[in-house]
């Protein structure tokens, strides 16, 4: 069996790149001081294989941790087990790709 393009993956998951970029859209948000146009237009321009990690990423994220707070609290717990202030804040700014990263 061979391994889809991430073209031939978008088509037959979601339809079209279009369909795939709108769910995008709606599970992230506009970075500060970001016009809600510029944003769409950006994520739509966004290449087949990162629409699909994008997405991916979020329906892992639900799927095992529920929500953004539930994985930086365990990113935290599996690095210090006591809990550690600064590294929660700072782990707070990552993106959820990098925390599910680190959460591996």
């Amino acid at each position: 069996m061979t391994k889809l393009s991430p073209l031939q993956r978008v088509r037959a998951e979601h339809g079209t790149k279009a369909a795939l970029a709108d769910k995008v859209v709606a599970l992230l948000s506009p970075e500060e001081g970001e016009e809600r146009e510029d944003f769409e237009a950006r994520i739509k321009t966004l290449s087949n294989e990162r629409l699909l990690r994008l997405h991916t990423a979020h329906q892992r994220l639900e799927k095992e941790y529920g929500s953004r707070d539930a994985l930086v609290d365990a990113v935290v717990k599996a690095r210090f087990p006591g809990g550690n202030a600064p590294y929660k804040s700072k782990v707070e700014g990552y993106r959820i790709t990098r925390l599910l990263d680190l959460a591996r």
